[in-house]
């Protein structure tokens, strides 16, 4: 089976693409509830920490199959971690040290919440529920800023091999959309 990546699934009838439709309702979700935030105030949002929790899971499940969680591997079984399969790639980025480093922290720190919301059923002390309550708007960007940027890697890496149908583009941010959070600049 060939490993191919392309931007939409939406003509294609034999292959679909889950992690750029996850980033996609991240997306979604997102600028709704900066919309939210502008209009009445983050006070005032109406099921601030359900909408946080989802588009941080929609960003997790975008990440994992990006990162090859969902490779058509023979050694599926051994697939290593997400954080695992971060570091690999960015080891064989174009990507200096420095960001390698910053990336793979910000990746640590979303993982403990990415863990938290996908195990949110009884837990020992109630330890997935104080993470969930420490997410902020502003982490879900630090969030959000830190998957474009994944994204744009992995795109910049992907575009390299002619069998990917990833047209002239240069970041995701040209095929997804997400509002700024007020006083950030990208």
């Amino acid at each position: 089976m060939p490993y191919y990546c392309h931007l939409d699934s939406s003509s294609r009838v034999d292959s679909t693409n889950l992690q750029l439709y996850s980033l996609q309702q991240a997306a979604n979700s997102w600028n709704d509830l900066i919309e939210a935030i502008e209009k009445s105030g983050i006070d005032e949002v109406d099921y601030l920490k359900e909408r946080l929790a989802f588009i941080l899971s929609c960003f997790g499940l975008s990440l994992s199959q990006l990162l090859g969680q969902n490779s058509p591997s023979p050694n599926k079984d051994k697939m290593e971690e997400p954080s695992v399969l971060l570091g690999s790639l960015l080891a064989n980025s174009h990507v200096d040290r420095t960001t390698q480093r910053r990336l793979n922290s910000a990746f640590r720190d979303f993982l403990s919440y990415y863990g938290a919301v996908r195990h949110f059923g009884k837990n020992k002390y109630e330890q997935n529920y104080q993470t969930i309550d420490q997410l902020t708007v502003q982490e879900l960007d630090r969030f959000r800023r830190m998957t474009i940027e994944i994204w744009d890697i992995v795109i910049a890496i992907y575009k390299q091999d002619n069998n990917n149908d990833l047209d002239e583009i240069r970041s995701i941010s040209e095929v997804v959309w997400f509002d700024n959070l007020a006083g950030q600049s990208h």
